[in-house]
């Protein structure tokens, strides 16, 4: 999107004078109906305009939000303050063919995987039986049922997001096909769910590397996991490398065998931060 034709220009060239317009943070997420910006400090003041002045650049937008700190804590919400449009965190985000309603407040979402999300439903068989470890409003595991007819075990520790998973199995009409459940995706790896999986999916950066464990014992004795993690690297091969080294560590320790069979960054996340997903076959050797 050239700089001419970006909205959030437009807008901030009609809220702020322009000695400070061009201090605007250009990039921002659009769920459903809803925009979720960044508002830099110096422009904090101006920021009920601005966002007045992208509901007029944005015809089908209706709630503009501003994203007040990251996605933090075991819940995985992050803060936003309402700035303009209808007085609501809720929307209905249609992807792939699937409908999800999310409530931005109060559970994790990113539209910026949706790529990620249908290029993992597609290695999916039918046959399968998948563990999702940190599902969130379950948009990996409704697609994987959906699109793929797989039977998905949707986990996620936030009551809010098991509470939008349900939602979204009726809205999808995969009842029978993702199972729900409220819980730590470790104590269920570990108990009900031990060596019965074809595939895990861990979507979850910042916590994957300490669940690996869970998630190999989850498995049958051969199966897959999609694994994802964040890195600090000067380049997207840097952040690869260093992320694959790691796992690898971690994976002999574990006492199985194991193949990357793909590697990837999903998207960059900060100054020289990369997410990073590995697709991993394993093998349970003892």
């Amino acid at each position: 999107m050239g700089r001419r034709s970006n909205p959030m220009v437009k807008a901030a060239m009609k809220a702020y004078p322009s000695s400070l317009a061009g201090e605007v943070v250009k990039s921002f997420d659009v769920v459903g109906d809803v925009a979720v910006i960044k508002v830099p400090p110096k422009l904090m003041d101006g920021r009920f305009r601005l966002a007045e002045a992208l509901l007029e650049e944005l015809p089908n937008v209706k709630v503009v939000l501003r994203q007040t700190s990251p996605h933090l804590g075991d819940y995985r919400v992050r803060g936003v303050e309402w700035l303009a449009g209808e007085r609501r965190t809720t929307t209905i985000y249609s992807e792939h063919g699937c409908r999800f309603k999310v409530d931005l407040a109060k559970v994790y979402f990113s539209p910026r995987l949706s790529y990620e999300r249908m290029r993992v439903a597609g290695l999916v068989e039918e046959e399968e039986e998948v563990f999702n470890m940190f599902a969130g409003v379950g948009c990996f595991s409704v697609m994987i049922a959906k699109h793929r007819g797989a039977t998905v075990y949707s986990v996620d520790i936030n009551p809010d997001a098991a509470k939008y998973m349900h939602l979204n199995v009726k809205l999808n009409k995969v009842h029978g096909k993702v199972h729900v459940l409220l819980g730590d995706s470790r104590f269920i790896a570990l108990s009900s769910l031990k060596g019965r999986m074809d595939r895990v999916l861990m979507p979850l950066p910042l916590r994957a590397y300490d669940y690996l464990d869970a998630a190999v014992q989850a498995l049958k004795r051969r199966g897959f996991i999609h694994y994802y993690d964040v890195e600090e690297a000067k380049t997207k091969r840097d952040a690869l490398s260093k992320v694959e080294l790691k796992v690898a560590r971690r994976l002999r320790d574990l006492k199985v065998g194991f193949k990357i069979s793909s590697s990837r960054v999903v998207r960059e996340v900060g100054p020289r931060a990369f997410q990073v997903v590995l697709d991993l076959e394993v093998e349970k050797l003892v």
